[in-house]
C-alpha cells in the first residue's frame, strides 16, 4: 500500500509494499467517419458522418453531417466547436447548414438555410445540475413545392421568410438518466426574440417555451412513476405568426393516441400548427412479472393531455387562457417499454378519450423511439 503523495515516506510502515502505477494514455483518433441510419419522431433516414478532432491541439472538433430520408430529403451540416477561451466549462458551437423537409402535414416543402451560433456552459468537473445556452440564428426559411391541394393558409406563407433570432435556454437536470428516469427532475425553459434586424427580418416575434419531468419509484424500483409537463406562446408583432414557429402537437412522443402533429388549427388536411399549447402526462412503469428489474423491458400505461390553439389579439388574456385550460384532447393507453443506451422504444396501445373536430386521432398500435417522451 502507498501512501498520499503529500505524506511523508516516514509514515509507510517497514513491511509495506509500495506500488508505482504507469499509466499508458492512447490518443484518440483524429479523424473519424461513420455511416448509419436513425428511425425516429415518424421517419427514417440514413447519415453520413465525418469528424476531424483536437485539430488544434486545444479540444477543436470540426463536423460534416450529410443526411437523406423520408421527410428530410437532404441535409448538410459543417460544424465546428471549441472550449470558449480555453475554458472545459464554456464551448462555443457554430453550425452553417442546408436542410429540405417534405412536410406530409402541411402539404408543401421547407427549404432552410441557416448559421447558428452558440455558447454553452457544459459544467465538466463540477456538481453543478444548472446548463445555459445563448444563441443567434440567422436563418432563411422558404416553402416551396406547395401542394396544388394546399389550404389558402399555406399559400399565404409560400415563398421567402429571412429571420434573426437571439434564443436563451436555461436548464436543469437532476435525473438519473434521459430516456427513462427513475428519480430526479428535470426544468428548461427556453425564450426567443427575432426581428432584431427589422429592415432584414420578415419576422418579428417573442417565443418562450418550458419542458419539465419529474420521475421518482416505488417497491425498490420496481415501479416508476413520470409526470412531464411542457407549455409555451409565440407573440408576433405582425399580423399573422409564420408556419415554421409555431408549436405542433401530436404523436407517438408527445400527446400519444393521436397522429403525428395531429393536434390543434386545421384547414382541409393541412395542420396549421398553434401559438399557445400546453400538455402533459403521467406515465407508470412496472417491472415485468417473473423477469427481473434490472431488464431493460417495462411494461408501460399512461395518460396525455394537450391543447394548442392560435393567439387571438382581440381577445383578452384571459379569455386565452380558459380556452387553453379548457377541454384538452386526452389519450391514454398501455403498452411494452424498451430502455436502449441510445434511445427508447415504445410500443403501445392507444385510445384517444376526448378529441376536437380538428385533431387527427388514432386508436390502436403506435410505435415510438427518440430520446424524449411525455
Amino acid at each position: 500500500l502507498t501512501t498520499p503523495p503529500y505524506r511523508s515516506s516516514s509514515h509507510i510502515p517497514e513491511n509495506a509494499i509500495e506500488i508505482i502505477p504507469h499509466i499508458k494514455l492512447f490518443p484518440v483518433k483524429k479523424f473519424m467517419a461513420k455511416t448509419g441510419t436513425n428511425i425516429g419522431n415518424g421517419e427514417g433516414d440514413g447519415y453520413m458522418t465525418f469528424q476531424f478532432k483536437n485539430i488544434f491541439g486545444g479540444g477543436e472538433n470540426v463536423i460534416f453531417d450529410a443526411t437523406t430520408g423520408t421527410r428530410t430529403r437532404s441535409s448538410y451540416l459543417l460544424n465546428y466547436s471549441s472550449p470558449f477561451f480555453n475554458n472545459a466549462n464554456w464551448k462555443s458551437d457554430n453550425s452553417l447548414f442546408i436542410t429540405s423537409r417534405k412536410i406530409d402535414w402541411s402539404s408543401h416543402e421547407q427549404l432552410i438555410k441557416g448559421l447558428n451560433n452558440k455558447l454553452v456552459s457544459i459544467n465538466l468537473g463540477n456538481e453543478s445540475q444548472i446548463n445555459h445556452e445563448f444563441s443567434v440564428e440567422n436563418i432563411l426559411r422558404s416553402i416551396t413545392n406547395v401542394s396544388p391541394l394546399a389550404s389558402n393558409n399555406v399559400l399565404y406563407h409560400a415563398g421567402d421568410d429571412f429571420k434573426t433570432s437571439l434564443i436563451y435556454k436555461f436548464g436543469f437536470d437532476s435525473r438519473n438518466d434521459r430516456t427513462l428516469p427513475t428519480r430526479g427532475a428535470y426544468f428548461s425553459l427556453i425564450n426567443e426574440i427575432s426581428g432584431i434586424f427589422p429592415k432584414f427580418n420578415t419576422s418579428k416575434f417573442l417565443k418562450q417555451s418550458f419542458e419539465s419531468e419529474y420521475a421518482t419509484n416505488f417497491n425498490d424500483g420496481d415501479q416508476i412513476l413520470n409526470i412531464s409537463f411542457r407549455g409555451g406562446w409565440l407573440y408576433s408583432f405582425k399580423n399573422t405568426t409564420h408556419l415554421m414557429d409555431r408549436f405542433y402537437l401530436g404523436g407517438p412522443n408527445d400527446v400519444r393516441g393521436f397522429f403525428f402533429n395531429g393536434l390543434g388549427p386545421r384547414n382541409f388536411n393541412d395542420t396549421l400548427g398553434g401559438d399557445v399549447f400546453l400538455s402533459g402526462g403521467i406515465s407508470l412503469f412496472n417491472r415485468i412479472p417473473f423477469v427481473s428489474k434490472e431488464s431493460n423491458f417495462k411494461l408501460h400505461s399512461f395518460v396525455n393531455f394537450g391543447r394548442l390553439i392560435p393567439l387571438d389579439k382581440n381577445e383578452h388574456i384571459n379569455h386565452t387562457v380558459k380556452e387553453l385550460l379548457s377541454e384538452p384532447s386526452i389519450g391514454a393507453g398501455f403498452g411494452l417499454v424498451f430502455k436502449h443506451p441510445v434511445a427508447r422504444f415504445e410500443l403501445n396501445f392507444v385510445l384517444p378519450v376526448t378529441a376536437h373536430e380538428n385533431d387527427s386521432s388514432r386508436k390502436g398500435l403506435q410505435y415510438g423511439i427518440g430520446l424524449t417522451f411525455m
